[in-house]
C-alpha cells in the first residue's frame, strides 16, 4: 500500500514540475515579445529559442515559430526564416489542422519570395488560399504575396489582379497595415512601369498611413521600407534633392533596425543620385560611388538576396555603361560583362524587366563597337521579351516603360496609355478591352488613375465612394482614427508631421489635375483614337528609322524600333582590350557576416497568426 502511495507522490510531483515548466515556457515566449517591442532583439530571439525548445503545446510552438520566422524576416536572413516556415508546416502537418497549414503556407510563400523563388512563392500562396482560415486578413497577406512574386517576374497583368484581389481584403476588413503594404506594393510596380506620379502618389498613402502609427517599431520599419521607394521615384522623376533625403533617412532607419537587406538598397539608391547629380554637386567621386556599389552587392550576397543581387548588379551595369571613360579607359568591355552577369543572374529567378533592360543597355554598346550581328540579337532578345510582358499600347502600338508618362488599367487588369484609352472608351459605343476582349470597364478598387488622385481625396479620409478606377478604401490622414486596424495592435494618433516628402504630394496633384483638365479639353480633336478592329501589323520603319504606329488587338507587341536611344551615342570605336573577366573585387566576393547591432529594430507581428510582409 506505501509503495502505491510514493508512485503516486511521485506522478503528482512530476506532473507539477512539468505544469511548472510550460508555464516558465509561455513566460518566456511573452517576455520575447515584450523584449522584441523594446528594441532588444537578440534578447528576445534568445527567449523565444528557449521556449520552443521547452513548449509541449502544439499551438503555442507554431506561435513561437511564427514570431522567430518573422523576425529573421526582418533581419534579412530569409534561409533562416524558410527553417522556420518549413517547421511550422510539419508541425501543421502532424496536427492536421488546416487553420495551421494556411497560416504555414503563408509564410513558405513569404519566405521563398524573399529568397526570389517566385514559382514556389506562387505555388505556397495559392496553397494558403485553399486552406480555411481562423483570420479573415490572412487571404489578404497571401494574395499579397502572390502579388509580389508576379511582380518579380515581371508578370504585371497577373501583379495588378493579386493587388486588386488584397486589396479586398483589405476594405473587407479595414486593415490598414495591409492597405499600407498595397500601396508600397503598387508604387513600386508603377515605378518599373515609368509612371512616376501615380507611383508617387501610392508612396505618400502609405507614408500618410504610416505616419498615425504610434508603435515605434512598427513605425520605423514602414517607414524605411517606404522611403526607400520614395528615393527610387524620386530620382527617376529628376527630383535629386529630395531622393538623396529619402534615402538617407531610410537608411540610417535600416541601421538602427538592422534590417541588411534595406541598407544595401539603400547603397545602392544612394550610387545611383550620386551617380546622376554628377561629382561637382555630389561632392563625391565616381570612385566612390562605385564603391557602395559593390558594398552593398557583398551584402546582399551574403544574404542570398538574389533580387538584391540583381538589382545591385543592373544599377553597376547603367553605371559603367554611362561612365566607361572613368572606369575601363574608353572601352566597353566591363560594361558587357556586367549587363551579361545581370542577364545571367534575372534568368535563373525569371525576373524579366531587368533582363530587357539589359538587352538595351547591350545593343547601345555592341551598336558602338560596330558589332552587327551582336547588336542585332540583342535587340531581338529586347523585342521578344517587350513582347512577352505586353509592354505596348494596343492603341498607338508605343512600348510604355521607356519615359515617364501616364498609364491606365482596365478591370482586367490590361494596362495602355491613359491618354489613348480615355479617348478610346468615349469614341466607342461597344467598348471592349482590345486584348481580351472582355468588357472596358476602368478598375474600381484600386487606383491607376491620376484624376482620383485630387485634394479632396487626401483631406477627406472617411470618404467610402471612388470613381472608376479609384481607391474604395478611404485614404488615412495623420489625425484619423486607427482604432479599427487590427483588433490585437494598439495604434494612436500621431500629430501631423511636416514632412517635406509628404508636402510635395500636392504639387504633384495639382499638376496631374491641370493635365487631365487640358487632355479634357483637346479630347474631340485628338488623332490619337483607337481604330475598333485593329489588326496586328509590325511597325514599318522609315529611312529616318522612325516607327509607324500601330494599333493591335492581339498580345502582339511592335518590334523595337532604334529611337530607344535617348542619347546620340559617340562614334563607333573597337574596344581596346578582350573581354577578360571581371576583377575579383568588383563582384564575386563573399562577403563576412555584417554585424547586427542588439538594439537595432526588428519589427515582430502585432499578432500570433499572421503576419507583416
Amino acid at each position: 500500500m506505501g509503495v502505491f502511495v510514493r508512485r503516486d507522490n511521485i506522478n503528482l510531483i512530476t506532473n507539477h514540475r512539468r505544469s511548472m515548466g510550460q508555464r516558465q515556457a509561455k513566460q518566456h515566449m511573452q517576455a520575447g515579445v515584450k523584449l522584441y517591442h523594446q528594441r532588444h532583439y537578440a534578447q528576445a530571439i534568445n527567449k523565444w529559442r528557449q521556449s520552443l525548445n521547452r513548449l509541449n503545446n502544439a499551438e503555442d510552438r507554431f506561435i513561437t515559430l511564427g514570431y522567430l520566422a518573422q523576425a529573421l524576416c526582418d533581419q534579412g536572413e530569409y534561409e533562416g526564416m524558410l527553417s522556420y516556415a518549413l517547421s511550422q508546416m510539419q508541425l501543421a502537418t502532424d496536427q492536421n489542422d488546416s487553420a495551421m497549414k494556411c497560416e504555414a503556407f503563408l509564410n513558405l510563400a513569404k519566405a521563398y519570395e524573399r529568397l526570389a523563388d517566385f514559382t514556389k512563392a506562387l505555388q505556397y500562396g495559392k496553397a494558403s488560399l485553399e486552406h480555411p482560415s481562423m483570420d479573415p486578413r490572412t487571404p489578404g497577406y497571401a494574395h499579397l504575396t502572390i502579388a509580389l512574386a508576379h511582380l518579380g517576374m515581371s508578370q504585371f497583368q497577373q501583379c495588378l489582379e493579386s493587388f486588386e484581389s488584397a486589396m479586398n481584403v483589405a476594405n473587407e476588413t479595414s486593415d490598414r497595415l495591409l492597405e499600407l503594404q498595397i500601396c508600397v506594393g503598387l508604387g513600386s510596380l508603377f515605378t518599373l512601369l515609368r509612371d512616376i506620379t501615380k507611383a508617387l502618389i501610392f508612396l505618400r498613402n502609405a507614408l500618410a498611413i504610416v505616419q498615425s502609427v504610434t508603435v515605434d517599431d512598427v513605425h520605423a520599419k514602414y517607414r524605411c521600407l517606404i522611403l526607400y521607394h520614395l528615393s527610387v521615384a524620386l530620382r527617376m522623376k529628376g527630383s535629386l534633392v529630395d531622393a538623396k533625403e529619402a534615402c538617407d533617412e531610410a537608411s540610417q532607419l535600416a541601421v538602427e533596425m538592422g534590417n541588411r537587406a534595406i541598407h544595401a538598397r539603400c547603397m545602392c539608391s544612394l550610387a545611383d543620385i550620386y551617380r546622376e547629380l554628377g561629382e561637382s554637386e555630389a561632392k563625391e567621386t565616381i570612385t566612390k560611388s562605385w564603391a557602395r556599389y559593390e558594398d552593398a552587392y557583398r551584402v546582399m550576397r551574403g544574404a542570398n538576396d538574389k533580387m538584391g543581387e540583381v538589382l545591385v548588379l543592373s544599377s553597376m551595369a547603367k553605371s559603367a555603361s554611362e561612365s566607361r571613360s572613368h572606369y575601363t579607359g574608353q572601352c566597353e568591355c566591363q560594361a558587357i560583362q556586367l549587363n551579361k552577369k545581370c542577364i545571367e543572374i534575372a534568368n535563373q529567378i525569371g525576373c524579366k524587366h531587368v533582363v530587357l533592360k539589359c538587352h538595351l543597355r547591350l545593343a547601345e554598346l555592341y551598336s558602338q563597337l560596330n558589332d552587327d550581328d551582336s547588336e542585332e540579337m540583342a535587340r531581338r532578345a529586347a523585342s521578344r521579351l517587350t513582347q512577352e510582358m505586353q509592354l505596348f499600347c494596343n492603341f498607338c502600338g508605343q512600348r510604355y516603360g521607356l519615359k515617364d508618362e501616364s498609364l491606365q488599367a482596365l478591370r482586367c487588369s490590361h494596362i495602355f496609355h491613359e491618354k489613348c484609352l480615355h479617348t478610346y472608351l468615349l469614341q466607342r459605343t461597344d467598348q471592349n478591352c482590345p486584348k481580351c476582349r472582355c468588357r472596358a470597364v476602368l478598375s474600381d478598387n484600386i487606383s491607376i488613375r491620376s484624376s482620383i488622385a485630387s485634394t479632396a481625396d487626401v483631406q477627406s479620409p472617411s470618404t467610402s465612394f471612388a470613381p472608376p478606377g479609384g481607391v474604395a478604401t478611404p485614404l488615412v490622414s495623420v489625425a484619423a482614427e486607427l482604432g479599427d486596424i487590427t483588433p490585437q495592435a494598439t495604434l494612436t494618433r500621431r500629430p501631423p508631421q511636416q514632412d517635406k516628402i509628404l508636402r510635395g504630394a500636392e504639387k504633384d496633384i495639382d499638376r496631374v489635375d491641370r493635365s487631365l483638365a487640358r487632355l479634357k479639353s483637346q479630347t474631340t480633336a485628338n488623332s490619337c483614337a483607337a481604330v475598333p478592329v485593329p489588326s496586328p501589323e509590325v511597325p514599318s520603319t522609315t529611312t529616318s528609322g522612325a516607327s509607324e504606329p500601330i494599333a493591335s488587338t492581339s498580345s502582339a507587341a511592335p518590334i523595337l524600333s532604334n529611337q530607344t536611344n535617348h542619347k546620340p551615342p559617340p562614334p563607333p570605336r573597337k574596344p581596346c582590350c578582350s573581354q577578360a573577366a571581371l576583377p575579383p573585387s568588383s563582384i564575386v566576393a563573399l562577403p563576412p557576416a555584417m554585424p547586427l547591432a542588439e538594439d537595432g529594430p526588428l519589427v515582430i507581428t502585432h499578432t500570433p497568426t499572421v503576419t507583416d510582409v
